[in-house]
């Protein structure tokens, strides 16, 4: 578990695949006011387990922003 002093991100940004492009701008503007953003796009390489990163990512963030939408909701 991640210790509550040494994140590596200061927010970690869940969303659902059909909302990428606006949740790519929030993450933009969110790394532009000086903030570590976990962003699947900019973290997960090709190769990489997802689950996995995901996983990583979550206990490595001091916050989670969950990016709620029609889409979200609709989806399992």
């Amino acid at each position: 578990m991640a210790s509550t002093t040494n994140f590596s991100f200061d927010v970690f940004l869940s969303h659902n695949a059909k909302d990428k492009p606006q949740v790519l701008r929030l993450a933009q503007r969110l790394r532009d006011a000086g903030l570590w953003v976990w962003f699947d796009e900019w973290i997960i390489q090709p190769g990489d387990d997802i689950y996995l990163s995901i996983e990583h990512g979550l206990e490595a963030s001091r916050t989670l922003i969950l990016c709620l939408s029609p889409n979200a909701l609709a989806s399992d």
